[in-house]
C-alpha cells in the first residue's frame, strides 16, 4: 500500500492505493496563485466581464459563421495561467499515445509521423471544437480528476465564457482533452479493431491503413453518439499515390512527413525579394504587409520548417535573421542556429 500525505499551507491532500482526496475550494485558490475571496470574486464578475476582464474578438470564417476568440486581461490570465499549470501538474490526466495537440514532447509533425505511406488516409474535422464544449461536461471531467462539487463550480466559472470553453484561454488546450478523453478511447479501440493507425491533433482527426468508405460512416457515427460533430466539408480520403496529408505535412513517403512544396516555393520567394529588394520594399511592394509577414511570423514559419525539414528550414532561418530588421520588444525569441 503507498500512502503519503503532505501539508502545505491551505492544501493536504492524501494518496492512499492510488486515491486522491477531492481538491477543496481553498485548494483551488491555491493552485490559481490568489485568495479564496478573489477567486469567487473573479469567477461571479466573468459573466459580464467584457473589456474588464477579456476582450472578444469576431474573426469571419472562410466558409461561412464566425469565430470567437477570448484575450484575457491581466488579473484573470495570471489566474487563468496558473489553472493551467496546476492542472497539468497536479491532475491525473495522461493523453493517450494518439493524441497530439497540446501534449509535452508531442507536435504536428509527431502526429503526422503515425500515418506515412499508408494505402490511404482519411481526415475528419470536428465542429465548433472548442465552443461545443459546454460548462457541464467541463465540470464533470473536473468532478472525474478529484475536485469537490463547489471548486468544481467555481473552477468552471474561471475556465468557461458564456457556458462553453472559450478559444483563448490558457486552460481550454488542456481541458479540451480532458472531456475529449472518452471519445478518445472508444475511437482508439475501434481503430485497434480496425487494424488502424489513428491519431488526434485538437480537432483533427486521421484514420490510416486499408480504409474504405464504411470507416468514415463508422467514425462518424462514434462522434455523434459521443455529441460531437463532424465538419463535413473538410472530411477528405486520400490515398497513396495521390496528395495525402496529415496536419498540413506531406505523408506519402516513409522517410518522414515533409512540408507541402507551396509552403517552401513562397518562402524561397519571400526570401529572394527581400535579397534583391529589402525587407522595407517586400513589405510595401510585394504583398507582405497585407500578409501580415513580419519577422516574427517569417521566423515563425522558418523554425516550423526547420523542425520538419532541418536541411531546408535552417538556412532560411540564417538568411531571415541576417536580412531582416529587428521587431524591438515584439521580436520572437527562437531556436538559436548552431553550425
Amino acid at each position: 500500500m503507498i500512502a503519503l500525505a503532505r501539508e502545505c499551507g491551505p492544501t493536504s491532500w492524501l494518496l492512499i492505493v492510488g486515491g486522491v482526496m477531492p481538491y477543496s475550494i481553498d485548494d483551488l485558490a491555491e493552485q490559481a496563485g490568489v485568495s479564496v475571496e478573489l477567486l469567487e470574486h473573479l469567477s461571479s464578475s466573468l459573466p459580464a466581464g467584457a473589456g474588464r476582464l477579456y476582450v472578444q474578438r469576431v474573426h469571419r470564417k472562410r466558409h461561412g459563421g464566425v469565430r470567437e476568440i477570448f484575450k484575457p486581461r491581466m488579473a484573470f490570465q495570471f489566474t487563468n495561467k496558473n489553472l493551467h499549470r496546476s492542472f497539468i501538474e497536479l491532475l491525473p490526466y495522461e493523453a493517450p499515445d494518439h493524441v497530439h495537440g497540446f501534449v509535452r514532447e508531442r507536435s504536428a509533425v509527431s502526429n503526422a509521423r503515425q500515418h506515412l505511406a499508408k494505402p490511404c488516409v482519411l481526415r475528419l474535422d470536428l465542429e465548433d471544437f472548442f465552443p461545443s464544449i459546454r460548462a457541464e461536461t467541463v465540470k464533470v471531467s473536473l468532478m472525474e480528476q478529484g475536485y469537490e462539487e463547489k471548486a468544481a463550480d467555481v473552477a468552471v466559472d474561471l475556465v468557461t465564457i458564456g457556458g462553453k470553453l472559450p478559444i483563448g484561454l490558457s486552460t481550454s488546450p488542456f481541458l479540451s482533452n480532458l472531456a475529449f478523453l472518452d471519445t478518445d478511447r472508444s475511437l482508439a479501440e475501434y481503430a485497434k479493431s480496425e487494424g488502424l493507425s489513428f491519431t488526434r491533433y485538437v480537432d483533427d482527426l486521421a484514420f490510416s491503413g486499408d480504409i474504405n468508405d464504411r470507416h468514415a460512416v463508422d467514425v462518424a457515427r462514434i462522434l455523434d453518439d459521443a455529441g460531437w460533430s463532424v465538419n463535413t466539408r473538410k472530411t477528405a480520403f486520400m490515398r497513396r499515390g495521390g496528395p495525402q496529408y496529415v496536419t498540413g505535412l506531406y505523408v506519402g513517403e516513409s522517410d518522414g512527413p515533409r512540408i507541402p512544396r507551396r509552403v517552401k516555393r513562397k518562402m524561397r520567394w519571400i526570401l529572394h525579394v527581400i535579397s534583391k529588394f529589402g525587407y522595407d520594399a517586400y513589405m510595401t511592394e510585394f504583398g507582405g504587409s497585407d500578409e501580415g509577414m513580419t519577422r516574427r511570423r517569417l521566423m515563425g514559419w522558418a523554425c516550423y520548417i526547420a523542425a520538419v525539414e532541418p536541411e531546408i528550414g535552417f538556412p532560411l532561418l540564417r538568411e531571415f535573421d541576417a536580412l531582416v530588421p529587428d521587431e524591438d520588444e515584439e521580436d520572437l525569441d527562437y531556436l538559436e542556429i548552431t553550425t
